[in-house]
């Protein structure tokens, strides 16, 4: 059997159209076929041949294919009948003639139904969407191509064909957002492909071309062109370019693509893009007043129209519709009898089970009642036990991790608050002896001029001893600068009893907001940001634990701002963003929310699940110690079991979300 026939052919086609012109290999296969004999392998070679002509000889493909069918009938050689079929339905297209296109379409599918080749199924799909997509029925061919996707499998092995086919559809159907989409994935498929489809190239071409991005348009079609050895495909890439230049005004280049395309063909195959090409020309000479060239590309047009319309291809949808039908009432007709059958030898089966069941269960139904009673009431006794000793075993769980959390923040603030008092201590020395020096200095200057040093005169002097006042006064200003930093961080660091208390939420964010901006602003001066408040004063007060929840505020604002800066630094155009953190509350169900934003870089999506570890950070080495985020995880979840989550977006921001429950909060307005 020829398992996979219809898609390995495709492949081994477009194989043909890289390393051979058309009909020198088909005159290869010609030979061969003159000598073989009349067995599977004929059918093979014929169906070959019928696809190396199919889109350049469309009335030869159509005789190889009937030759190839009337062969694998006489063979009983279902998967050749398929090909066959396949091969018929795309040349009758090429011819123009839809309602044998789609006959020969069904053929294959019902064919490939009762093979139950899942592969062969989709490509036959694919055949009728073709069919409809050649007609101009743009809908129903994007029904079938759809439909390419029943096997994910299958779809993703060929991906590029098929994204292709959904791309050009969804093109002509005006949806260009989705072409664009399916078309550049074939695209970017090709280019990694040894072997190149110039139809990806086209569609892109035109796709630009509708954006009004010319110098795209021209550069696609002139590739795919490049890529083209069928006569189809040339026809379309020369009407592409053609219709390009045309919307330029430049209308002697279009004259000269449109001329090409009519050229490819002289035997009235494709008769839909001869039209086409023929209208465009008909049209420029009309209005360049060239009257005997519009009316010779007039009758052109014409011929095309009678050639096109004469398939009656306005028959299509019933045709289809009949010979589904017919296909139905086949596999019903299948269905009902097996199912019949089934249903007769279940029956017996099931009467005879039942038959020795329903004896036991008579004997044993007093028993079982009974001990279900039993059974029920216990299971329900246990069930209230296991609720309770649940809920004990939480209760305890939550308390355990606030006592551990009070601990860890008790510690942490003993051990800041040691730190600044043994820097305290030198602070006060460097700020006292500052200003001591400069009261020496200004003694000295009082009483110059004086002999400071031998060989300096007076303005010399002068000029020393003002630079070592500076000096001083510079000293004197950071060491006042640290020494708030110290006593900031003794505020900071004011032990927390683990107490609730009654809290005004609103108020709490908006101080840290301007703690954390201008703790920023004094690390470097030149830094600037926008901040923007939108609090829900409905919220009142709730009871947690004060200082906890402020340091929580303060290190997620610090995170906004340091965000904010780094995407300043990479822009290099001022002016071009505007650096801007919001903080926001409101009342969420029975939880309060509180919302930072920044504008910054976000956070990469491969590490968000880690920055809540403890040490994990992506500040330099120096910046950060990777402990702020973990602790107040820890902080909102279990200290005042509440939630905090982060959504970002690359190069877009971060938002980082606390939810308080407002369970056992005694709110005050």
């Amino acid at each position: 059997m020829l398992k996979g026939l219809l898609p390995l052919l495709f492949l081994f086609f477009s194989f043909i159209r890289i390393t051979a012109q058309t009909k020198s290999y088909g005159d290869s296969i010609s030979q061969e076929l003159a000598v073989a004999k009349e067995d599977t392998n004929k059918v093979r070679l014929l169906i070959t041949l019928g696809g190396v002509y199919q889109w350049s000889y469309p009335d030869s493909a159509i005789l190889y294919a009937q030759r190839a069918l009337q062969l694998a009938q006489k063979l009983n050689f279902v998967d050749g009948e398929t090909q066959a079929y396949a091969t018929a339905a795309e040349a009758f297209s090429g011819k123009g003639n839809y309602p044998k296109a789609l006959e020969a379409s069904l053929k294959a599918v019902e064919l490939s139904v009762k093979t139950g080749d899942s592969i062969n199924i989709v490509w036959a799909y694919a055949n009728i969407g073709s069919v409809y997509y050649y007609s101009n029925d743009y809908e129903r061919a994007l029904y079938y191509f759809t439909k390419l996707k029943i096997n994910q499998a299958i779809f993703m092995r060929y991906q590029k064909i098929f994204s292709g086919f959904l791309g050009e559809t969804y093109f002509y159907l005006g949806q260009l957002d989705s072409a664009l989409y399916y078309t550049k994935m074939s695209y970017d498929l090709d280019l990694k492909s040894e072997h190149h489809w110039p139809t990806p190239y086209f569609y892109l071409g035109e796709i630009y071309s509708q954006k009004e991005n010319y110098a795209a348009a021209l550069d696609y079609y002139h590739r795919g062109i490049d890529h083209s050895i069928e006569k189809l495909e040339l026809l379309n890439g020369y009407i592409g370019i053609a219709g390009v230049f045309k919307k330029m005004n430049l209308v002697d280049s279009a004259v000269y693509y449109a001329r090409q395309a009519v050229s490819v063909v002289h035997d009235g195959s494709f008769p839909s893009r001869i039209v086409e090409a023929s209208q465009m020309l008909a049209d420029i000479y009309t209005a360049s007043h060239a009257t005997d060239s519009a009316l010779r590309y007039m009758q052109i047009m014409t011929v095309a129209k009678d050639s096109l319309f004469s398939q009656a291809k306005q028959n299509l949808y019933f045709n289809e519709q009949l010979h589904q039908q017919e296909i139905q009432q086949k596999i019903e007709q299948e269905h009902l009898a097996n199912k019949n059958r089934q249903n007769i030898i279940i029956l017996l089966a099931g009467l005879t089970v039942i038959l020795i069941i329903a004896i036991g269960l008579w004997r044993k139904n007093i028993y079982k009642q009974q001990s279900y009673t039993v059974l029920q009431k216990q299971k329900q006794e246990i069930d209230i036990q296991k609720v309770k000793v649940e809920k004990t075993l939480e209760e305890l769980k939550t308390t355990q991790a606030q006592l551990i959390q009070s601990e860890k923040m008790a510690s942490l603030g003993e051990l800041t608050a040691g730190i600044a008092h043994e820097i305290q201590n030198p602070l006060n020395f460097v700020n006292n002896f500052s200003e001591v020096n400069n009261e020496l200095i200004e003694e000295l200057k009082s009483e110059m001029p004086f002999p400071i040093a031998i060989g300096m005169n007076f303005e010399e002097q002068a000029g020393k001893l003002n630079a070592i006042y500076q000096n001083n006064e510079k000293i004197k200003y950071h060491g006042k600068r640290a020494d708030a930093i110290v006593k900031g961080m003794l505020q900071h660091s004011r032990s927390s009893d683990g107490q609730k208390e009654p809290t005004d939420i609103n108020a709490l964010a908006d101080e840290y907001l301007r703690l954390a901006y201008h703790g920023f602003r004094a690390k470097d001066n030149s830094f600037n940001a926008r901040t923007e408040t939108h609090f829900e004063s409905s919220i009142g007060k709730i009871n947690i634990i004060r200082h906890d929840v402020g340091r929580v505020i303060l290190n997620l604002l610090n995170n906004a701002f340091y965000a904010v800066n780094e995407k300043a630094k990479l822009r290099s155009s001022p002016g071009g963003y505007d650096p801007q953190v919001t903080v926001s509350t409101r009342k969420v169900g029975e939880r309060i929310e509180i919302k930072m934003e920044d504008n910054g870089n976000g956070i990469p999506q491969k590490i968000v699940d880690k920055i809540f570890q403890p040490f994990f950070t992506t500040k330099p080495t120096g910046q950060g110690t990777g402990l702020g985020l973990s602790m107040a995880y820890d902080i909102i979840t279990k200290g005042h079991g509440g939630e905090l989550k982060v959504v970002t977006k690359e190069n877009e921001g971060s938002e980082f979300v606390i939810l308080l429950p407002l369970t056992d909060n005694n709110n005050r307005s």
